[in-house]
């Protein structure tokens, strides 16, 4: 990209020693940069006979120390903790947290730019997919950006997240390990990456056990709604012959098929077992007790947001892709 008829921002950052998203940073005055990095860039502006004005660049860069932090939706009671973990990774470093929901966020990036410049926020903490890889690429030239629990592993991209796929062998293995052969998958939609995954790990740990899936018995459901999960998997176990085990992708779903297999008199876990995800509060206030997959959810949180203020305050900070373990933890309806 050339700045003047002669000089490229890569030739800028070159000369300044630094990323050319740093210098970009710079001239289009998005994001926080600290001052003696924005000293060097102007420096090696001077260099090639060029002046701060020609770009209309302050001396100093403006820090807001605050960034915005987007879901998909804020009644996902899995968030709960991640936002305890950014808003305690932020405090401890100065910087405010702004939260925002999506209007759309399969095309939520146009807006987030929009938000971002208005308001000159330092960084941009993504919680959902993205569907634009390139539009991402380039924004992330323009600001600090990191992903936090979702992923669409770009390599130019750090997240915190959870490896999906093993966790949910790790689930239907052992559905399979108590005698259960006829697992449903409750999912949510696949425009989700975590959903995308989970059925990979459902399809595979199926497949290896030589256990082949209804394709009736695979349900996505559009939202985390216990009464829309309730509404589905009933229609499912009125049915007459209708699954022995439920893996379900959230405690929500976990806790509505609680409800639709005893709202069909039949019993938990003697008729059907049942297995979430997350291990939210809820997993331990249904009854029975549901088994469910643990993930960090605080720490992904604080994390994901550790590495977005280590790349505010250092845009030459390495991409890291971070996946932690999760567990299964038993209870009552397994």
């Amino acid at each position: 990209m050339a700045i003047s008829k002669t000089v490229t921002i890569s030739q800028i950052a070159k000369q300044a020693n630094v990323s050319i998203a740093t210098v970009s940073r710079i001239i289009n005055k998005s994001g926080y940069v600290k001052p003696e990095t924005t000293q060097k860039v102007l420096q090696a502006i001077t260099h090639f006979g060029l002046t701060p004005k020609d770009f209309h660049i302050a001396e100093t860069a403006t820090n807001t120390c605050s960034i915005l932090v987007c879901f998909p939706d804020f009644r996902n009671p899995f968030y709960t903790e991640v936002i305890d973990g950014i808003q305690a990774a932020a405090a401890s470093r100065g910087f405010r947290t702004f939260f925002y929901e999506a209007s759309d966020y399969k095309n939520a990036l146009n807006e987030y730019e929009v938000i971002m410049d208005q308001n000159h926020f330092s960084g941009l903490l993504l919680v959902h997919n993205i569907f634009d890889k390139e539009k991402l690429s380039r924004l992330r030239l323009k600001y600090p950006i990191v992903m936090c629990s979702e992923h669409c592993y770009l390599p130019n991209v750090s997240f915190v997240s959870i490896d999906d796929i093993y966790s949910s062998q790790i689930a239907i293995n052992y559905l399979i390990s108590t005698g259960r052969t006829k697992i449903a998958l409750i999912n949510s939609m696949l425009t989700n990456a975590y959903a995308k995954y989970r059925e990979k790990g459902y399809l595979e740990a199926m497949a290896k056990a030589g256990l082949v899936p209804r394709n009736e018995w695979i349900m996505h459901v559009s939202s985390i709604d216990f009464d829309m999960a309730v509404s589905i998997i009933s229609a499912l176990l009125k049915k007459p012959d209708h699954p022995d085990a439920f893996y379900c992708v959230s405690d929500v779903y976990g806790a509505a098929a609680i409800k639709a297999i005893q709202n069909c008199n039949l019993q938990v876990p003697k008729d059907i077992a049942v297995i979430g995800f997350d291990n939210i509060d809820l997993s331990k206030m249904v009854v029975p007790s549901l088994t469910t997959i643990s993930q960090p959810k605080r720490q992904i949180g604080h994390q994901s947001c550790e590495l977005l203020l280590d790349l505010i305050e250092n845009p030459s900070s390495p991409t890291q892709h971070i996946l932690l373990n999760t567990e299964l933890i038993v209870r009552d309806s397994t």
